[in-house]
């Protein structure tokens, strides 16, 4: 996901509190859509006065633009930023939570620029800027994993933070990475406790998309099993969410309401954790031509179709 384009990404309620009691169970809303914060294109008030969608991923903290340990939204708004601050009244306002997510597709990460106590450090100061307790740590460029579950162990450790590791999927039948693997398994042997967030976008299936969406995260859910193999099955569905790309994607296939919902059916017979989906800002049919836009998904629908329809998950 980026929040330069904002087109790619990052059992619960939204009353529920953060646990690291353990690596089941997100402690984090069930469904939190992503949302660019940086650019206000997505009016908040009216989301929730018109689906009741409260809870949101707010994307994208990394360092600075001079590159430097020194956490801000999109590289270039301070993290106490008052425009972003009011935005996240509005979500708080409305009974909401509010999930700090860091990385994403562009921009220097702060997981790259700091050093694992700085790490920790800077991730505390975005989550106490923004009044939060939940981190989304969005990994989709090339991190050292003991640096960063070395960061993620002390900020859980000293505030009990609620984490998902955010990662990219290869395919239907690829899952995770070797990298992402690696750093599943760095952070359980740092005693971090997390949930794992598949991202199925930008992959090529065969067939039809939303079985593919399914297959993709079938994959990821058994790569979390061989990290994880003391769990039951439930246990590692449970720690699962999936986030799909709604519309048209940057690469591979397109996600129509029909694909969500054959996704979300899925989700729920299997007890995943929480779903996303990349981005409430392109909930609408602003573009019907099949472009690729940061403000609307590129098919036709009906404005917010998808947070409407994630709403209605449960677990």
């Amino acid at each position: 996901m980026t929040a330069a384009l904002l087109v790619s990404v990052a059992a619960c309620g939204d009353d529920s509190s953060p646990s690291a009691s353990a690596s089941t169970g997100t402690g984090s809303p069930a469904v939190a859509p992503y949302l660019d914060i940086v650019s206000g294109s997505a009016d908040i008030s009216d989301i929730y006065q018109k689906t009741g969608q409260a809870s949101f991923a707010a994307a994208f903290v990394v360092a600075d633009s001079a590159g430097t340990c020194t956490p801000t939204w999109g590289g270039s708004t301070a993290i106490d930023d008052s425009t972003i601050k009011a935005s996240i009244d509005k979500i708080t306002a409305n009974g909401g939570k509010v999930i700090v997510a860091t990385g994403g597709e562009t921009g220097t990460y702060l997981e790259t620029a700091c050093s694992a106590p700085a790490l920790a450090s800077a991730y505390e100061k975005a989550l106490d800027a923004a009044g939060s307790n939940y981190l989304d740590v969005d990994i989709e460029q090339t991190v050292t994993a003991a640096t960063v579950t070395s960061a993620l162990a002390a900020l859980q450790k000293a505030r009990g933070t609620a984490i998902t590791l955010t990662l990219p999927v290869g395919g239907e039948e690829v899952g995770l990475t070797d990298e992402a693997i690696a750093l599943l398994t760095s952070a359980k042997d740092a005693g971090v406790d997390v949930t794992v967030n598949a991202m199925t976008m930008n992959f090529t299936a065969t067939g039809d998309w939303g079985t593919g969406l399914t297959a993709a995260t079938e994959a990821v859910k058994d790569d979390v099993a061989s990290v994880w193999p003391d769990l039951a099955d439930a246990e590692v569905y449970d720690m699962l969410g999936v986030t799909p790309m709604i519309g048209v994607n940057n690469t591979g296939g397109t996600t129509t309401l029909a694909n969500a919902k054959t996704l979300l059916s899925w989700a729920e017979e299997k007890g995943l954790g929480f779903v996303r989906f990349w981005s409430v800002n392109r909930d609408n049919g602003g573009c019907t031509d099949g472009s690729l836009s940061a403000t609307c998904s590129g098919i036709s629908q009906d404005d917010y179709a998808f947070t409407s329809l994630f709403k209605g998950y449960t677990t």
